[in-house]
Parts: C-alpha cells; structure tokens; sequence
C-alpha cells in the first residue's frame, strides 16, 4: 500500500473512485471541494469553499467533500484521510460537518469516510457506520434519500396471506421483518425443499415494499431452473403490475424494480466497466438482495458479489441446519449457528406440508461398495484449494471415471430397471410406475438405464424414460414434458434434476449413484417431499393420492451418511408384473358375472398376455448371483456388486 498524504490520496485514489460513480470533482454542480460548513448557506446553495473563508475571523470548518442531488441541495459529505490513517479516525469530524448542515437544512446527509483504499458509510438516521467497496453513484444516494423520507413503519406487520397462508411460513417472513426492522442487513432462512422458500422471500419483498424501505430488488440463483421459477412462479404471479426484468446476459434495463438472475450471469455486470467512463455498478444499485441456494453461492468468485453489493442480503436454503457450514452463518451473521429463521424438514412432514419418504426394502437389492472420502473430512484448508480452482467440494462429477465404466454396463442397468419396476410406486391404473426421477452417473450411464428400459418393456414404445442431461438442447422441454404430461413417467437425469426441479407427483426417487455430499443428498431427496396436497394429476398417483415417496438407494448412500430410514415394509412381497396379473383375474370374475360375452373376450385376452409376460420377464433372484441376460450363469465382477432376495 502507498504512503499517500491526504492531497495525493485525494487526487490518486478517491477522485478516481468517484468517477467511476459518476461524479465528476470539476463539476461544480455536482461536488464541492473544500466546503466551510460554518460559513456556507446550505439553504440558498451558496456553497462557501476554503479559498473564500480561510482569511476572514469568523469561525470555519472544511468537509473534504460535499456531494450535491439533481437539485444542488446537499446529499453527502466525505471525509478524507492519507492512505496510513484509519478513515474511522475522522468520523467525529464529518459527524460536526453533517450537523451543521443539519442544522441549516433540517435534513442528514450521508457520510463517506475514506483513505482511498478503504470507504465507510453511514446513513445515521438508520443504521451504524459500515464498511463498503466504493463510492454510492447519485442515483443510488436520492434513492436512499427518498426511502428515508417515505419509510412507513406501521405497528403491527401486515403479512399478506395471498401471497402465503401457512402458520410457519407467515411466521418466518415476520421473523425476517422484524430483524431487518431492528438495523440488521443480513439473514439466513433455512427451508426444507417444498416448504415454499420462494414465496416466502416474495412476502419478505412485499412487506418491505410497502413499507418504502427497499425499491430494486435483485433474485440470484446458481440454476436457470431456479432462476426462471423466481421471475415466473415470484414476480411475475405476486406482483404483476411491477417492472422486472429476466436478466439473461451482462447488459440489463437499471429503469426495473425487480430482477432475476442467476449468479454466473451477473457476474458478467458486476465485472462489466465501459471503457470511455470506466463504470461500474454501484454497490448502492440494489436494496435488497435474495442468495438462493446460498451455502453454496456465497463461495469462490462469486462472493465477491455478494461483498461489493451494499445491500440488506437473505440467504435461502434448503440444506438441513446442521449440515449448513459455518462459514454461511457467519456471512449472513446468524451467532451460534442459528439460523435468522428456521423450518425444517421434520417439522414440515409433522405439520403435513410434507412427504415422508421410506426406503425400498422389498424384493432384490443391488449392493456396491461405495470408496471415497466425504466432503466432511476434508481440512478447511483443501476445501479451500479446491474453492480457489472453481471446484465446489459438494459436487463430484464420475464423468469419464472407472466407476462409470465399470457400473454403466448393460447386465447391471437391466438389473436395476428390472428392481425398479418390480417394487415402485404404480400410478391409479397400477400398469404403470408413478413420476420417478433416476439419478444416474453419467450420460452414458443414463443411455445405458434408458436402453434397458427400452430391451426390457418394448411395449412402451420409447416412451416411458427420458434422459435429460444439461448437454441436450431441448433440455428444459423434456422437464416440462415430465411436469405436465402423463409420458414420459421416468426422467433419467444427469445433474440437471437434482435441485430446482418441482414436480409434486414424483412418488419414487432411483439412487442409481453414490452421492460423496450429504447437502447434495438431501437436495436430490427433495425431489419427492411435495406432499399431496400440491399435486394436481390425481391419476399419476397411487390410489389416487399420495401418502409417502419411495427410494430406492442402489448405492447405499443410507448407510454411507448414516441414516435409517422406515422401509417400506407393509408393501406386497410380489412382483409387480403378478400384482398386475392378480389385478385382471380379479376383473375378468366381475365382467363374468356381469355376464358381458364381448368384454370376458376383451378380457380373457389381456389376462393370456399377461400370463406370458408374468412368466417370461418378472425374474426372481436367488440367494445366489444372478448373471445378466447374455452373460451365462456366474456372478457380478466384486467391484459392481451383487444381488441377493
């Protein structure tokens, strides 16, 4: 750092700053240098500066800096000290220049103390002195003015229940408010997945909206899924009448309210400077700011974001509290690891907002030895090392590994599809599996599960799996396909349905890969937790409803994070394709005694077919392996696996 004394300072570093914001130190309509705050007349704008007053007797003082609003009224002083001193050193001194005015006016200015490498703000009226990354543009400075002046703090706060109507979610946007109104500028909400985080957060807005206390709004996310569900499921549903934007590349409209953006995106603007006026965002450009997913948004590059914008900041997320790092509490100052506010996935499931999940534990199993380290047992410092190379320690990606090519072969996924079928969760018709997402460990490996869907039930017609990988263009139309068509039933999924996707009638989840991240793991859970009452295709469901969703886990990652879950042990022991089989004998007797020649015909019929299907492809293990189709009898190599009943 260089030794400036506090001319050079200015000249070096400070007015180069206030350049970048927009204000011009030559412009004397938009800043005065060296003004005597004793000696000036702050009502008539005759602004007094040192070279004026200093040889005259009566008394003076000089703020460095005084920065004018559109009108030429005061808006904010700075306080300049040389590049070796504290800035914090002058804030007595700016504090008698702001009364002054004050005093003249009836009106606080804002203040900047600044040695040219570190800037303090202090809006007095409202929050303790605070360090931020640069300088307000005049924009952001009127904007804060004008809240200040409009602030409406009613007594008692007004949640709308339109936007949401359940007990804990009303009071956990309370909770928010209330520690926002108290002066704190960070908060951490902590929701299980389903529990309506982004509604919540839409309330949060609304509240504070009213209330004249934040005008922009800026949603981040580090998914487009995530992204598109705050514009479209948020803003665009809650608050129709507002200006938003859908940002979607680095240049965006300043002139909305309301702003979507994931945080890869975003990064484009933060960075962006023109070269002809070296601009850049003000840290004031946004009053509020919601992280979504954020233990793992706030880290590497992208906190950087986080640390120059100077607004009130939520973190959302969906991660178990205690799985959350400290480092995310700390960020969002949350003491003791204690989230601002709370709602788990226990309570939710108790409260009946929702599902509970049983393990499969019915027919045969597939068991792999899972091998790695967990992300909990690695140092501070290698996650660290790891963060700096742009790799998120939660994320391990298989592609290309052994362990694909040794799992994504034709005997083991023909093994698990088989598995699968024989135990999932039938819609209401019971001939055909409810929605299920598979989790597959790479796109080959998810070719290699469709391709088995597709040997093993030709008389689906290709239509029962879909793989949908980040790769494939039409990505986002086969997710909306799976969301609102009954085909396909199955969404075989690479990374891109782990998080973000909402489809409230998945009813089984295919662990068909080990998960090394328990916040990972519980994030692709949340899959299936929507509870019944958020499901709209009643004939996708079993009977009709749904009362628990079913996992199959054929990589042990129950045990590996050590977790028991409730199997589901009241299911039939039979395969799927004899329930079927038992389903249309039971038919068949009541067309017969309704006497019906043309329907016991019909019927007969699909029972013969049925017959034959029960006998040529529902296998049943034994306590031995059982070799694939085209290998001959032997077992699975010991580094895949094997199947017992």
């Amino acid at each position: 750092m260089l030794d400036l004394n506090e001319f050079q300072t200015r000249k070096l570093k400070i007015d180069i700053l206030l350049k970048e914001q927009g204000w011009n130190v030559d412009d004397r309509s938009k800043v005065v240098l060296e003004v005597d705050t004793k000696q000036s007349d702050f009502k008539k704008q005759d602004y007094k500066q040192v070279n004026e007053t200093r040889r005259n007797d009566a008394g003076s003082k000089y703020a460095d800096y005084l920065l004018l609003d559109g009108t030429g009224k005061p808006l904010a002083i700075i306080e300049a000290k040389r590049t070796a001193k504290d800035p914090l050193s002058g804030q007595k001194q700016a504090e008698e220049y702001a009364d002054d005015i004050k005093a003249q006016t009836g009106q606080d200015v804002f203040i900047f103390l600044s040695n040219g490498y570190e800037i303090w703000f202090w809006d007095r009226e409202r929050y303790g002195i605070r360090k931020v990354q640069g300088f307000y543009s005049k924009r952001d400075l009127e904007m804060l003015l004008y809240q200040r002046k409009n602030l409406e703090l009613e007594p008692e706060i007004d949640i709308d229940g339109s936007i949401v109507d359940r007990a804990k979610s009303i009071e956990v946007a309370t909770r928010i408010v209330e520690h926002i109104h108290k002066g704190h500028r960070k908060a951490l909400i902590v929701m299980a997945t389903g529990t309506g985080k982004t509604r919540v957060a839409m309330t949060i807005i609304d509240q504070l909206m009213r209330e004249g206390r934040v005008q922009r709004v800026l949603f981040l996310t580090d998914r487009k899924s995530l992204r598109k569900q705050a514009c479209v499921e948020g803003f665009m549903r809650f608050f129709p009448e507002e200006k938003k934007e859908y940002i979607i590349s680095g240049k965006y409209n300043p002139n909305c309210r309301l702003y979507s953006s994931t945080i890869q995106t975003f990064q484009e603007i933060y960075t962006q400077k023109d070269r002809k006026s070296r601009y850049i965002i003000s840290p004031g450009e946004f009053d509020l700011i919601f992280s979504d997913e954020a233990h793992r948004s706030i880290y590497s590059k992208w906190k950087g974001i986080f640390i120059y914008l100077d607004a009130i900041q939520i973190g959302l997320t969906a991660t178990p509290a205690d799985m959350v790092d400290r480092d995310t509490f700390r960020f969002f100052e949350c003491e003791d690891g204690i989230p601002t506010a709370l709602y788990s996935y226990e309570d939710a499931v108790r409260d009946g907002v929702l599902c509970d999940f049983r393990k499969n534990i019915s027919g045969a199993r597939t068991h792999f030895q899972i091998e790695g380290i967990k992300p909990k047992d690695l140092t501070e410092g290698e996650r660290e090392e790891l963060l700096k190379k742009g790799i998120d320690p939660d994320e391990i990606n298989f592609e290309g590994t052994e362990l694909e090519k040794k799992v994504a072969v034709k005997g083991t996924s023909e093994a698990i599809v088989r598995e699968f079928m024989d135990n999932c969760l039938m819609d209401q018709t019971g001939t055909l599996p409810a929605k299920t997402v598979f989790f597959a460990i790479s796109k080959t490996h998810a070719r290699r599960l469709r391709e088995a869907f597709e040997r093993l039930y030709p008389e689906h017609k290709g239509q029962l799996a879909r793989v949908i990988v980040s790769e494939d263009p039409r990505a986002q139309h086969l997710i909306d396909d799976f969301k609102r068509n009954s085909l396909p039933r199955i969404a075989i999924s690479v990374d891109m349905m782990d998080t973000g996707i909402d489809v409230p009638e998945v009813c089984n989840l295919v662990f068909a890969k080990p998960v090394f991240s328990k916040i990972k793991f519980w994030q692709m859970l949340g899959r299936g937790t929507r509870a019944d009452g958020a499901c709209k295709h009643r004939e996708w469901l079993p009977d009709g409803k749904k009362e628990y969703f079913k996992v199959f886990d054929f990589w042990n990652n129950f045990e590996y994070w050590n977790m028991n879950p409730d199997g589901a042990e009241n299911e039939s022991p039979e395969a799927i394709t004899n329930r079927i089989f038992l389903i249309r004998l039971k038919q068949l007797g009541e067309l017969m005694q309704r006497r019906d020649p043309a329907s016991v015909k019909a019927a007969e019929q699909v029972k013969a077919k049925d017959n034959v299907r029960y006998r040529v492809s529902s296998p049943r293990f034994s306590k031995r392996a059982r070799a694939p189709a085209g290998r001959g009898k032997g077992t699975f190599p010991k580094t895949v696996g094997q199947y017992s009943s």
